[in-house]
């Protein structure tokens, strides 16, 4: 398909001849179906849901055709094919034609690139063709011009056509869009100036300094089609309304959104103030922003498009610890990470960050990374790519705000006495721990506890103490638990445990015997020498069920279920829970 039109504009102007009953249908270079209006299947109805995107024209023909010959004729349809496309290929003059009880003009017109136009209007539509005059010949060439390319290529982003009385006949939709009407009807009938006013007073600003001003240009310009002007419209923006005048009086008005042009002279006109600041007060804002950028608490350096640290400040070499000299000497990106990284200072940092500082340095993108130094600071850079190639990167101390946030997480992750998981980050460890079973058919146990003899103790010596007691325990839990088991306090003297990597209960219940132990050590809180036990019950999840589901809530309750079963055996041991 030719590159220089599109189906869409072609469309478009179908929509908008649809309203002066003017039948459209265009064609590519090799003659195949582009875009069609509702007059064109209305004046032609034997192609209604037939003619398609990409039909040849002679497919075209041959329907239309067997729908209009008698069985004498039929016969000859083929000629009469060929004899369509050749009149198609080189009829430029209008002709007229019957079909289906009309009189029909017909004309074609060539698009830019390749392909053409058809065009259709029925005699006795003239009095309802708004903006093309009565004459045949003169309608129809009206209508092919505007299918012809100088209009195509000057399609704005809306479009009014206005009588000679100024009252408007039709717009399209960018138009509606741009003055914030309900549909295009609603245009019809009202004068510009009407619809003017009426997106101002939508938004409630009909009295606004720029409305009057914008409705002095309307009554200036649009008594007649002259130059092309420029109106103000609500919400900051601008359009400007070029207007060309028909022989009959009708005038085509095209609406051009020209806010961002508006824009950029705004900021032109600024920037040549700016230009035309005395060259003291260019000096001054110089020493200023030299000052600004060495007593910044943020390090800066500028790499130009070619890697050369072109601009730095002191704050810079102070966070990455860099030589002065080094730094005076221009060196590049390259050169400053290869001074570092024989320091070591990347050794600290992820895999990713150091493959990604001794490829390029991450210029090409916006990105943002820590990088732990040797000392352990925590330094948090972020590039910002520069439009024409090079970059703007930032150094920032994020040593406190990561120690902070990690004492946020830590609380909210944690039991506030006994730094044990609390139950919400045991229940997130569990479901992270069945994930692995499953991928890596690696067993686990689930211990669920609960101290015996605590209740006697808390009454006794007072929240206080018994407090210190459930410290204490946690402490004893978390040394006989190994690193990468996960202990939590799931409420009162309730814990748990998540013992990973275990193969048989065999494994559970020798851990638990081991935490029965220490939990039953004398307990000194102040001069009170105190003991409790703990009973525990297991549940497991075996390597052969890997690739089951598993509910983690239920191994809770088996294991909780198995605790009671041990405080019923006698208390101060540990059961296995067994369906």
């Amino acid at each position: 398909m030719p590159q220089s039109f599109a189906i869409g504009p072609l469309q478009s102007l179908g929509d908008a001849l649809d309203g002066l009953d003017v039948a459209l249908c265009a064609f590519d270079a090799q003659d195949r179906a582009l875009a069609w209006n509702g007059t064109f299947l209305r004046f032609f109805p034997e192609h209604e849901g037939l003619v398609h995107v990409g039909e040849p024209y002679a497919a075209n023909l041959r329907r239309f055709y067997t729908h209009r010959l008698d069985a004498q004729e039929i016969r000859h349809i083929d000629r009469y094919i060929a004899a369509g496309i050749e009149r198609h290929r080189q009829q430029f003059r209008p002709y007229h034609f019957e079909h289906r009880g009309l009189h029909l003009h017909a004309s074609s017109q060539p698009l830019a690139g390749g392909g053409r136009v058809r065009v259709w209007r029925a005699e006795q539509m003239d009095a309802a063709i708004g903006f093309l005059p009565a004459a045949g010949g003169d309608a129809s060439a009206a209508a092919a011009g505007l299918a012809g390319r100088e209009l195509f290529d000057r399609i704005p982003d809306g479009l009014m056509v206005c009588a000679s009385d100024h009252t408007i006949q039709w717009v399209n939709a960018p138009f509606v869009q741009m003055y914030g009407l309900s549909r295009s009807v609603s245009a019809t009938g009202l004068t510009f100036d009407e619809i003017y006013h009426r997106a101002w007073a939508a938004g409630g600003s009909d009295n606004d300094d720029q409305y009057r001003a914008g409705a002095v240009i309307l009554r200036e310009n649009m008594r007649f089609a002259g130059a092309p002007f420029e109106v103000p419209l609500p919400r900051e923006r601008w359009c400007r309304v070029i207007a060309k005048g028909a022989a009959d009086g009708t005038v085509f008005y095209a609406h051009v959104d020209i806010t961002e042009l508006k824009r950029q002279q705004y900021l032109l006109a600024e920037a040549e103030r700016i230009a035309r600041e005395s060259e003291a007060r260019l000096r001054e804002k110089s020493i200023v922003l030299e000052a600004t950028l060495e007593h910044m608490d943020q390090g800066i350096a500028k790499i130009s498009h070619d890697g050369v640290v072109e601009l730095y400040n002191r704050r810079a070499l102070e966070l990455l610890d860099l030589s002065p000299d080094l730094m005076a000497s221009r060196p590049t990106l390259a050169q400053v990470l290869a001074y570092l990284s024989e320091r070591g200072e990347f050794v600290p940092s992820p895999p990713e960050v150091q493959a990604m500082l001794q490829k390029d340095g991450g210029l090409d993108r916006l990105h943002v990374y820590d990088r732990v130094r040797p000392d352990g600071t925590v330094l948090e850079v972020q590039t910002i790519p520069i439009a024409g190639g090079g970059a703007l990167r930032t150094i920032t101390d994020v040593t406190a705000r990561r120690a902070a946030e990690q004492r946020i997480r830590h609380v909210a992750d944690h039991d506030a006495l006994t730094s044990l998981l609390n139950r919400a980050a045991f229940l997130q460890a569990l479901r992270a721990a069945v994930a692995d079973v499953r991928r890596h058919s690696r067993g686990m146990a689930v211990l669920y506890m609960d101290l015996d003899g605590f209740k006697p103790v808390n009454d006794r010596f007072g929240h206080a103490v018994g407090d210190q007691v459930l410290a204490e325990v946690a402490s004893r839990l978390r040394q006989v638990a190994r690193e990468e088991d996960r202990v939590a306090r799931l409420g009162g003297d309730e814990f748990a445990l998540l013992q990973r990597g275990v193969a048989d209960d065999q494994g559970a219940l020798r851990l638990a015997e081991r935490l029965v132990e220490a939990v039953s050590q004398p307990i000194t809180v102040d001069v009170h020498q105190l003991r409790v036990g703990i009973s525990i019950g297991i549940a497991m999840v075996p390597p052969a069920e890997g690739a089951e589901a598993t509910d983690i809530l239920l191994l809770l309750r088996q294991a909780d279920m198995a605790m009671y079963e041990a405080k019923a055996a006698g208390r101060n041991r540990a059961k296995v829970f067994t369906a």
